[in-house]
């Protein structure tokens, strides 16, 4: 299903989002690339997805997502 609230412009790569929203990249994510934003469930290993309620912790499991928006405390459902 096409998303009706954004349209895709990506691929962006992840350094260029990190440093637009005023994060050090000190992993050295500079070839990575995200594709899309999907939810915990459809997102692959190419989308960023968010995470913000224990309450999905069984879906954050396990998630295909690379990245993932969320809370510190919240990072602990989340697959390595």
């Amino acid at each position: 299903m096409k998303n009706p609230f954004f349209k895709n412009f990506g691929p962006f790569k992840i350094d260029k989002l990190l440093t637009t929203i005023n994060i050090k990249d000190d992993q050295n994510f500079k070839n990575d690339q995200i594709y899309d934003v999907k939810d915990l469930v459809s997102a692959t290993k190419k989308d960023l997805t968010f995470f913000h309620s224990k309450k999905y912790s069984s879906l954050a499991s396990s998630t295909k997502a690379s990245y993932c928006v969320t809370l510190k405390n919240l990072s602990k459902f989340l697959p390595n």
